[in-house]
């Protein structure tokens, strides 16, 4: 990964002026390289869990953090269209996506974890 001359959210991904030291979403201290190796734009991302709530997403998410996969959590359309917490409606489901080329290892890191 090259040096920018922006600063990254290591958890977000958000991108930063170089004089910003922490992430204003996230509260964690920013990075000097990108955390993808092409843009966002480029990116496959693919199903690898279904939660039935955004806790365990969160959770599963932490873990692929942790071990720097790249993830994004979908709520379903009712959720996500009316800013409705799937935690509380019965039903919803929270998919955990990551980019394709980390799908094995991300699958191996939450397998004993998913429902």
């Amino acid at each position: 990964m090259e040096k920018t001359d922006f600063k990254y959210c290591p958890e977000c991904q958000a991108e930063y002026k170089p004089n910003i030291e922490i992430c204003t979403d996230c509260n964690v201290s920013l990075v000097d390289t990108h955390p993808f190796d092409k843009p966002l734009e480029e990116i496959t991302w693919i199903k690898i869990a279904q939660f039935s709530g955004k806790i365990y997403g969160e959770m599963a998410g932490e873990i692929l953090s942790k071990n720097n996969i790249p993830y994004f959590l979908k709520s379903d359309f009712f959720a996500s269209a009316f800013s409705i917490s799937p935690t509380n409606v019965p039903g919803a489901v929270v998919k955990l996506l990551v980019p394709e080329d980390k799908k094995e290892q991300a699958e191996n890191l939450i397998d004993n974890f998913s429902e």
